[in-house]
């Protein structure tokens, strides 16, 4: 086994808009949560059921009505995401404590992004 060096590059999106906007927020805090954090940045993965998921139960907290959940849908959309599903039931039987960096992401859990939060 060999070691391998790389250099990361971020290219940062544009950011988004009224309740997607606080939906990053929440992404933002389960990162906290992921391989990497510290100061004002940090780094989480992310399968499609985990945002998903936490978009359900976002919408339900804040009492969202379908068009505002779907616009932060949009949003999710709209990420670069690897492998995105597009009719992916993220209520399918799966562990709730999938871990993309433990378990590896697969397609059973559909897409996958790694996402980067500086604030």
């Amino acid at each position: 086994m060999g070691l391998d060096i790389g250099i990361i590059h971020i290219d940062y999106l544009p950011r988004p808009q009224g309740w997607a906007y606080r939906f990053a927020h929440e992404l933002a805090v389960e990162a906290c949560h992921g391989y990497m954090s510290g100061g004002d940045n940090n780094w989480g993965p992310f399968t499609q059921r985990q945002v998903l998921r936490m978009l359900d139960t976002f919408a339900a907290d804040k009492g969202l009505d379908a068009a505002a959940k779907s616009e932060v849908l949009a949003w999710v959309r709209s990420l670069p995401w690897e492998g995105w599903v597009a009719d992916f039931d993220p209520h399918a039987a799966q562990d709730d404590d999938d871990d993309p960096w433990i378990d590896g992401p697969d397609e059973s859990s559909g897409g996958f992004i790694e996402l980067h939060f500086w604030w």
